[in-house]
């Protein structure tokens, strides 16, 4: 009997104890439990270094920073309840997960500003991607590249429209984002306004050579011939000239154009994988040629010259439609100023340059 009420009394605290992913201790000396998210709110309760918290797993909507021992921290805001049942919200670097987890703020991170079906998502391409594809199919590769670009459109969407925090002053450090994603690189654009996640081309060629087809491979030296500076995607590939923040002119008349058209096309050739992809490449080169909103760095002899080659080249990526627009784009060259064309752009003959 007396086993047998032993026994009963391990299986109710067993069923009274909390899992140990939920378990959390406080690592700054002074914090305080607090009725809302945010500094502001009222404190409830002091919390001393190693005291022991439950994650109830709410977190808040928005970030604050608050100094401790002359540092700042940046993260959000979360649910806990103490040893003696006391209920709030606590600051999450103020505290870790008893059971060791590098990737806990992130996690809460990626709720905080994207919640849970993104975080999750993210989570588990970051998971296959680091798996790699040794044994797998290039169809696989692409297949987690494309998510991976999908859920980089969805998150920097998300943050251009997010309010702010409410906090006076309040400018988030957003260099975490990039640990959300594998393969892409963190930068602030728009006078550093807007975050954004850039394709590391690199780092997904040598994902791309794991697998046995080419086609991964053809597709992904295509993209480091597009960004030769340091094979990070940009706003402004190798047949443009930057010369502001948002603005660049069009080399063409440098020859580039022609040479990333004979590198699409033996990439178009390669097989069907990619061709989704390098047709968005070919689209954005050829509306470098046509939009009327270009300007051109070179002068328009130099321009006509490529043009010409580029006509008469046989390259079986340019369609029929394509030939008439660069054709009639070509005759515009014989009088740009009557046509509206702004050239020579290096000269500084012309101010005007294209607004990206």
């Amino acid at each position: 009997m007396r086993n047998t009420v032993f026994l009963l009394g391990l299986l109710i605290a067993g069923c009274n104890s909390k899992p140990a992913q939920d378990q959390l201790v406080v690592v700054f000396s002074q914090i305080s439990l607090q009725a809302s998210s945010g500094k502001k709110s009222a404190a409830l309760h002091q919390l001393k270094a190693g005291e022991r918290l439950t994650d109830l797993g709410e977190v808040s909507r928005f970030e604050s920073v608050i100094s401790f021992n002359d540092q700042l921290y940046q993260s959000p805001w979360m649910l806990v309840q103490t040893a003696d049942n006391r209920k709030g919200w606590v600051f999450c670097a103020a505290v870790q997960p008893l059971r060791e987890d590098s990737a806990w703020l992130l996690r809460k991170r990626m709720l905080c500003y994207f919640g849970a079906v993104a975080r999750d998502r993210c989570a588990a391409l970051t998971q296959s991607v680091a798996g790699g594809y040794t044994g797998k199919t290039a169809q696989d590769m692409m297949a987690d590249y494309r998510k991976a670009v999908r859920l980089r459109d969805t998150l920097t969407d998300v943050l251009a429209h997010r309010p702010e925090s409410g906090e006076a002053g309040f400018q988030p450090d957003e260099s975490w984002f990039q640990e959300a994603l594998p393969g892409f690189v963190f930068q602030s654009v728009r006078e550093g306004r807007q975050p954004y996640l850039f394709a590391d081309y690199r780092f997904w060629l040598k994902k791309a050579q794991e697998t046995e087809d080419t086609q991964d491979d053809v597709y992904f030296n295509t993209c480091l011939a597009l960004f030769p500076a340091d094979s990070i995607e940009s706003f402004f590939p190798v047949w443009t000239f930057q010369t502001a923040e948002n603005k660049a002119a069009s080399m063409l008349g440098s020859g580039m154009h022609l040479h990333i058209l004979r590198l699409l096309n033996n990439a178009f050739t390669a097989g069907p994988l990619c061709l989704p992809e390098l047709q968005v490449v070919k689209e954005s080169l050829l509306e470098d040629i046509l939009d009327k909103k270009t300007v051109y760095w070179y002068p328009a002899d130099k321009i006509v010259v490529e043009l010409n080659q580029i006509i008469q080249e046989e390259l079986s990526c340019l369609g029929a439609g394509d030939r008439i627009a660069l054709e009639a784009r070509l005759t515009m060259f014989s009088d740009p100023a009557l046509n509206g064309i702004s050239v020579n752009l290096r000269s500084g003959e012309f101010s005007t340059v294209r607004e990206e």
